[in-house]
């Protein structure tokens, strides 16, 4: 075959393809009828740069979600806020070429953030409601002291180690009795297995407070009240916490971050999920 066949094919074949690119009008999407043995390329890698912004990008905290939208932030941008209060999770989506109020958009140029709990708050609501024999309770105790806030009618960090330490020094005693005290705290008395005349007392505090942030990088730390607990099986004691309605305590968390983000990027996230 010859070099004008073989050009002269070349142009037959573009010509074929020119003539099957429709679009019945300015509203409608443009399409191709392509005969077998043909194919339409994308040849948009050719440029220089692509026609438009496309990228799914990830985030790890707030400062970056912020800055990454603020930069590429149109009129047609929607923030997406995926909250799931019993599960305790929040996922920001910003869709950059969202659908606006007179046209479509792509929608495939998205930032996402997902909020990461605190180790605090991990290590608080990991261990609520779970029972823990008087040495284990008391070193978990003086491990997270730190988060214990002094406040009105609560015991201080300080009040807090002492009762660790009680825990600890009565741990291989056996309980005799327990004293309900006016102030709101319990009196136990323990005696010794060898010799049932040396007793120990002791006073537990019935409630405390922890400060706490809940999400990773926050500067806030929250107050949560919990109350103590306990459990005798022969003569031996089991103590744990019950946080008082941390789901509160998230929700308020998660309205402030949406606030933050809010006031930094100028728009109002939406409740939900972007969809596809």
């Amino acid at each position: 075959m010859s070099n004008t066949t073989e050009a002269a094919e070349i142009l037959a074949a573009g010509a074929v393809i020119a003539k099957t690119y429709c679009k019945l009008s300015d509203e409608s999407s443009p399409f191709s009828i392509v005969p077998d043995g043909y194919v339409v390329k994308d040849l948009e890698y050719t440029l220089l740069a692509p026609t438009r912004k496309r990228s799914t990008v990830t985030v790890s905290d707030y400062d970056g979600f912020c800055r990454y939208v603020t930069r590429h932030l149109t009129q047609e941008t929607t923030i997406y806020a995926d909250i799931e209060y019993e599960a305790g999770t929040l996922v920001l989506v910003a869709v950059l070429n969202d659908d606006g109020p007179n046209k479509a958009g792509w929608r495939d140029h998205t930032c996402t953030l997902t909020a990461r709990q605190s180790v605090e708050w991990k290590r608080w609501t990991g261990k609520n409601k779970i029972g823990m024999n008087q040495q284990d309770f008391a070193a978990w105790l003086e491990e997270n002291l730190g988060d214990v806030l002094s406040a009105d009618g609560m015991p201080t960090g300080g009040d807090m180690l002492q009762m660790a330490i009680g825990f600890d020094r009565t741990s291989e005693k056996r309980l005799k009795s327990k004293i309900n005290l006016q102030s709101g705290c319990v009196r136990f008395e323990y005696v010794d297995d060898e010799d049932k005349d040396t007793r120990t007392s002791m006073e537990v505090f019935s409630r405390f407070a922890i400060a706490v942030p809940v999400f990773e990088g926050s500067t806030d730390a929250y107050r949560i009240d919990a109350r103590l607990k306990y459990r005798e099986i022969s003569g031996k004691l089991s103590f744990w916490f019950e946080l008082i309605r941390p789901d509160q305590t998230f929700r308020q968390a998660v309205q402030d971050v949406v606030a933050t983000i809010s006031d930094a990027v100028g728009i109002t996230p939406i409740n939900g999920k972007p969809g596809k």
